[in-house]
Order: C-alpha cells, then structure tokens, then sequence
C-alpha cells in the first residue's frame, strides 16, 4: 500500500485532490485480487519490443476520442496529440491537471467525453 501511495505522488495527478486513504484501500484490493510483480516488468518489455503502430491507427474508422492528462509524468502529452492525430477525424481531451491516473475529480469530464463519442458513433451508423 506504502508503494501505491508513493507511485500516486510521483504519476499521479497534482491538479485534483490526492485522497490517500482511498488510493491505500484501492493498493489493498489490488493486492488481495492477485499480486503478480513481474507484470509490471513483462509490460513494459512488451511495451519496449512493440513496433511503431502510427500508421495503423490512419486505418481506424470509427468516432475516436483520446484522453491524456497535461501533467502525466510517465507519458508524455505529446504522445496523445501524436495517437489523435494519427486516426482521422480522432478528437483529443487533454485534461488540465490530470496525470497517469484518473482522479476522481476528473470523472465528469471524463464521463461526458466518453459519452460524446458514443453518441457520435451510433450517430454514424
């Protein structure tokens, strides 16, 4: 749970309140639902050995929304203005404040987002 906490401070998200007790019992049932270290590692090897995918996101043909947050440590903006804008027609939220989380506090607009893009996909059909 000590390691959760201190991965939130470094990735998460310094423009919404840090709730400490919540991300503590979120590391808990983490924890409890199957700890397994060596998946983190297997991630980011399979991150690593993955190739280029920009060109194949020009093929997506479907309403696309990408969300990314103004102050991901881990991430860099810059790779979801990249991903927006290598699908046609893609539309992009950056979210002010958010890191390589999703804060409570940034659920509504999250949320309505999402909503959206549903819209505008069933729209289309």
């Amino acid at each position: 749970m000590d390691r959760g906490v201190a991965n939130a401070r470094i990735i998460g998200s310094p423009g919404f309140a840090f709730d400490e007790d919540r991300l503590r019992r979120r590391a808990a049932l983490a924890w409890d639902r199957c700890h397994y270290p060596i998946g983190a590692a297997r991630q980011l090897v399979a991150i690593m050995a993955s190739p280029d995918r920009t060109g194949a996101l020009g093929q997506v043909r479907v309403p696309t929304l990408v969300i990314h947050g103004d102050a991901d440590a881990l991430v860099d903006p810059s790779g979801g203005r990249a991903t927006a804008a290598a699908i046609p027609g893609a539309r992009l939220l950056i979210v002010p404040g958010m890191g390589h989380d999703l804060p409570p506090g940034a659920w509504p607009t999250i949320i309505d987002a999402i909503v959206d893009n549903a819209v505008m996909s069933r729209a289309q059909r």
